[in-house]
């Protein structure tokens, strides 16, 4: 079920393409919006919390190693950042008779290390963050498919390859999870949290930032922003 839940979000994102011709800059900017305020209250709020919370005994991890992934993770998403062109921040650039190999190798390296801390439940450190991490990687990547097919569309190239695109970057988090839940890795569930938490704090941060035109809020960003945080603080209460 978790399988389908991560691929859910990249399933509407076509539909929002083709059918709602939603991929304009101004409504994936809305949508970012929310998604950055929702990222960030679930991660001060919840998963950067329980990060620290409860170390095992048997096995406990230095508060310094765990810092150090966490800037580790911050710093792979700026260089991630380089070779997609942001599109994980809801970025859509203009590429006629380009094929962006970079922005898709880019996007499904960042959605596969992603979602390699969701492993298995049956091993996670923290179930209940396990459940806010899939429920915060679904809803990020709704605007990035969004964007990301847009920006194959507008750049000339067919809809069945550019579909072929998005299905390549959606099969990147299941597989990620597939690889840590069945591997050693799922026993580091810890530390690969500390992990994407940091790339968390860059994409979300650098949402809101741009968020403004000029450091000015519209007020249409702002509502987004608000809710965003609001289901961001009822979603840590509620778990």
């Amino acid at each position: 079920m978790d399988y389908l839940i991560l691929l859910s979000s990249i399933g509407l994102g076509a539909v929002t393409v083709f059918v709602f011709r939603l991929d304009a800059p101004r409504h994936i900017k809305l949508v970012n919006a929310f998604t950055g305020a929702l990222l960030l209250s679930l991660t001060f709020l919840h998963l950067l919390p329980e990060l620290y919370h409860g170390h095992e005994p048997a096995a406990p991890i230095s508060p310094l190693l765990i810092g150090s992934l966490m800037l580790a993770g911050f710093f792979v998403q700026v260089a991630l950042d380089v070779i997609s062109m942001g599109v994980e921040h809801g970025h859509s650039h203009h590429l006629p008779g380009r094929m962006p190999i970079g922005v898709v190798a880019g996007l499904c390296l960042h959605a596969f290390v992603e979602a390699m801390a969701l492993g298995d439940a049956r091993t996670h450190f923290d179930p209940a963050s396990r459940r806010l991490l899939l429920a915060s990687i679904v809803v990020h990547n709704f605007p990035v498919s969004v964007a990301l097919l847009g920006m194959l569309l507008q750049s000339g190239m067919k809809r069945g390859n550019a579909l072929r695109m998005l299905l390549l970057f959606a099969a990147m988090g299941p597989l990620g999870m597939f690889l840590s839940a069945h591997t050693t890795l799922g026993n580091h569930s810890r530390e690969l949290m500390a992990v994407v938490i940091g790339i968390f704090m860059h994409i979300s941060t650098t949402i809101l930032f741009e968020s403004s035109d000029a450091h000015r809020f519209n007020i249409a960003k702002l509502i987004a922003i608000i809710v965003g945080t609001g289901l961001g603080v009822a979603g840590a209460l509620w778990h």
